[in-house]
């Protein structure tokens, strides 16, 4: 999904919790947003580039359609959320911080069903660690990786 789409969501949704919440409803707000910085440490770890503008060029759906691809976005995994749970008990600002990664992740999820991707992304660390090997085994890729020419064309 995009940005502008995950801050819209963010924003209704904090609209609704504010009243419930006060103040606390701005770590959920950016909670839902910032959960995709991960996305951005898969761009600098296939591509070895570092621009943000080149980041939402290699996500973006279209040059992505149709390709190979078997993703893991570190801050989406089950893994991660069961910490926050539990680091919950230290502090309920991690709760928040659940709550707005919680809200991502099923629109995310809608959106991956409707575009017939769910078995593209990996929701546990484990489970892409498995997949992966298995993968590899078949000689089948992972994350696409851009020829030298997509960086170079015009948007």
């Amino acid at each position: 999904m995009s940005l502008k789409q995950h801050v819209i969501q963010a924003s209704v949704a904090s609209v609704i919790l504010a009243p419930l919440l006060g103040a606390k409803t701005l770590i959920i707000f950016l909670s839902a947003i910032l959960i995709d910085i991960d996305h951005y440490f898969d761009f600098v770890i296939v591509t070895k580039r570092f621009g943000i503008r080149d980041m939402f060029k290699y996500h973006h759906p279209e040059w992505q359609k149709g390709r190979s691809r078997y993703m893991i976005s570190l801050f989406h995994t089950v893994e991660v959320f069961i910490l926050l749970f539990i680091l919950g008990y230290w502090s309920h600002y991690f709760w928040l911080v659940l709550f707005g990664f919680c809200l991502h992740f099923i629109f995310d999820l809608y959106h991956l069903y409707r575009h017939h991707a769910i078995s593209d992304k990996a929701f546990s660390i484990l489970e892409y660690l498995i997949r992966r090997n298995s993968l590899r085994r078949n000689n089948q890729k992972g994350y696409p990786v851009p020829d030298r020419d997509f960086w170079n064309a015009k948007d």
